[in-house]
């Protein structure tokens, strides 16, 4: 485009040529005058410059600057995030930052589609990513974000012992239900000061994972390419007051929330802390030991499904700096602004199932509510209609995706298919999934949907409060029902049941499961054992207490269990604790049911499993999967069916058995729509 064409755009926007950006020259300046600066383009890799992460907040609250003598207006964050980085005017050094709303013309869409394409090296050549959260409203806010800053620090020097300290919160919570629970001994003075000081501290923490920068999806790929990222905010500056900022490492943050999650996941729920949404930007980054990418593009894509966006096309868009966003030289897909979201996350899906031969695209669908069993087709008026093989990233993730320790059928497949148009021209059928694999059996029952906040055993008080108080006696009667068949092995339902909430195997010379803490399966059955002794105790607890109200189950878990299983459940839970289970259990089974076949096996599954899907096991992928026969469809080969969701049942799971015939499964064929 020549800048003749460019005419109707500011005047400080001139024609980049191929691979160049432009960068703003920052006037030093004191906190309290005017914006000024001048656009310089330059190579990606020509002059350091810093790069601005910032959010863009409300569109119609503005400022303006002055841009090579032309007048723009920005949005107030950012004009708040220059007026923290320029350096003072005494200093008389000019800084040179990168930033998107600045440094692209935001009219011109051939110009930020092509800059789109750059964007990861934009962020990977900066000398350094300065992150901008905003000004800190009040003395509240800046207490908050000053004290949640210095508390983690002094937490990483020792987080073990931190954790342990905080576990006070857990156990002594006097606003659940407005009581005290009356099964507690009451607090020591001393014991009461340590509690009100960690509340104090953990409500600053929670203050300052709530902030919105922390839930924007572009944050992911400009935090995660960083060479070096500093978290910033400051107080709202007064007339001619010098601006402090609060910093900390990015890095440092990053590991406080790593450690929270795989080692204090029940205080994070209890606490409701937002502080897992963070520690899900740093799982798309996630490296082997050798250095490769340990997170592929789609599961990052996942991770980053709880992050706010504008336009949900950019869920895409936002991580094509992610290496495996190129396939065979190319991008996976290239920034287009004229399809739907519904056309670019079908495009997207299908390029990888045909280039790769693997269902890993599938393995990461999460409906929320039923697929429709009908066939379809595009329609330009909806912009979220797809395929039920294909995900919708624009949902919120509510799941963590299965990772199974061992592969359950082949990893890839030449014969896979898909049949149809997937570029989304109105009124061609929309395409389907054609694979193989086995039937292994029908859902005959399914439980209650459960939530992290289930999963902690704390005290009476708290489990009346919770929605679903003691999960454990309700799933169990799913899992291994009252009237169910004599013959039925109780240990193993129970062990097949364990594993199945925290991804689980049974071999016992492999960790046990992907998610939490790195425990052997000797291990496993220990915290397990101690976590139903856990809940047996409580409900003993509230029984004695005379507490008859409906939230109490008739008789414990426990007490249904045989005798003989009784007592290695003891054994088992003796010196143990039910710290481990719960770590590894909590965050795969969020937002999940349990579930029994017909013939008795034991899984968990999609939220909206139902009794009559079948689960299968398919071949291209390392994972079982749920699927639901199309009303009315024919029951010969291929058999019509939607998507439900993967799912795991770890009786079906083996080292070195790829072939579902193996445990006697049927042979099948799926037309999934």
């Amino acid at each position: 485009m020549s800048d003749t064409e460019h005419s109707h755009y500011p005047a400080c926007y001139r024609t980049l040529a191929p691979g160049q950006i432009r960068v703003f020259e920052l006037e030093p300046g004191d906190p309290s005058a005017p914006i000024v600066g001048g656009l310089v383009p330059q190579s990606i890799d020509g002059e350091p410059y810093e790069a601005v992460s910032y959010v863009w907040g409300n569109q119609r609250d503005r400022r303006e600057l002055v841009v090579s003598g032309s007048r723009l207006s920005v949005t107030v964050n950012l004009h708040g995030a220059l007026t923290a980085f320029r350096h003072p005017k005494s200093t008389g050094e000019k800084r040179r930052l990168w930033a998107d709303a600045l440094c692209i013309n935001q009219e011109d869409l051939p110009e930020r589609t092509s800059q789109l394409e750059l964007m990861g090296r934009i962020f990977a050549q900066a000398h350094r990513v300065l992150s901008w959260l905003g000004w800190d409203e009040g003395e509240e806010g800046q207490r908050h974000t000053l004290a949640a800053i210095r508390f983690i620090r002094d937490f990483m020097e020792d987080p073990d012992a931190g954790i342990l300290e905080a576990r006070i919160l857990l156990h002594h919570d006097p606003n659940v239900l407005g009581t005290v629970d009356p099964t507690l001994p009451p607090l020591s003075d001393e014991d009461q000061l340590r509690f009100e000081d960690q509340a104090r501290k953990w409500k600053s923490v929670k203050v300052f994972f709530g902030i919105e920068y922390f839930h924007r999806t572009w944050i992911v790929q400009e935090l995660g390419l960083a060479r070096k990222a500093i978290i910033s905010a400051a107080p709202t500056p007064s007339d001619n007051q010098a601006l402090e900022l609060d910093v900390i490492d990015w890095p440092l943050v990053g590991s406080f929330v790593k450690f929270l999650d795989y080692s204090g996941a029940s205080l994070v729920t209890h606490l409701d802390l937002r502080s897992w949404v963070t520690h899900h930007i740093l799982m798309v980054w996630e490296t082997n030991d050798d250095g490769t990418p340990a997170c592929d593009f789609l599961t990052g894509m996942h991770w980053a499904r709880i992050l706010g966006v504008t336009d949900p096309r950019d869920r895409v868009y936002s991580l094509l700096g992610h290496p495996y966003a190129v396939v065979d030289g190319e991008l996976i897909v290239k920034p287009d602004y004229t399809i739907s979201c519904g056309v670019l996350y079908t495009k997207l899906a299908a390029n990888f199932i045909r280039k790769t031969k693997k269902l890993d695209a599938v393995k990461l669908v999460d409906h929320e509510v039923d697929p429709c069993l009908e066939m379809r087709v595009w329609d330009p008026g909806d912009e979220g209609i797809m395929p039920s093989w294909a995900p919708d990233w624009h949902s919120i993730n509510r799941t963590t995706p299965l990772d199974y320790p061992i592969d359950a059928a082949d990893a890839e497949d030449d014969w896979i298919r898909i049949e149809g148009d997937t570029n989304g021209t109105p009124g061609k059928p929309l395409p389907q999934l054609i694979v193989r694999g086995w039937v292994i059996d029908e859902i005959s029952a399914v439980s209650h949907r459960m939530e992290t906040t289930d999963f902690p055993v704390t005290n009476v008080a708290r489990e009346k409060a919770k929605e679903h108080p003691f999960w454990l006696n309700r799933v169990w009667e799913v899992a291994f029902p009252t009237n169910g068949p004599p013959d039925r092995d109780a240990l193993a339902v129970l062990e097949s049941l364990s594993l199945a909430l925290s991804f689980g195997i049974r071999d016992a010379d492999e960790k046990v499961s992907k998610a939490g803490l790195n425990q052997t399966l000797e291990d496993h059955h220990r915290s397990f054992a101690a976590y139903v002794l856990q809940y047996h105790k409580l409900w003993s607890d509230a029984n004695e207490a005379g507490d008859r109200g409906g939230y109490l189950p008739v008789s414990s878990m426990f007490d249904r269990l045989p005798a003989k299983v009784q007592r290695v459940l003891r054994l088992r839970a003796a010196g143990a604790s039910s710290a481990g289970f719960l770590e590894c259990m909590t965050w795969p089974s969020m937002c999940r049911v349990v579930y029994r076949t017909a013939s008795g096996l034991v899984g968990m599954g999609s939220r909206i499993s139902r009794p009559g899907d079948i689960v299968c096991r398919l071949r291209g992928s390392d994972e079982l999967m749920t699927l639901r026969r199309v009303k009315g469809g024919s029951q010969n080969a291929p058999i019509p069916c939607a998507f439900v969701g993967p799912t795991v049942v770890p009786s079906r799971v083996k080292k070195g058995v790829l072939d579902g015939g193996a445990f006697g499964d049927e042979p099948a064929m799926f037309r999934v729509i």
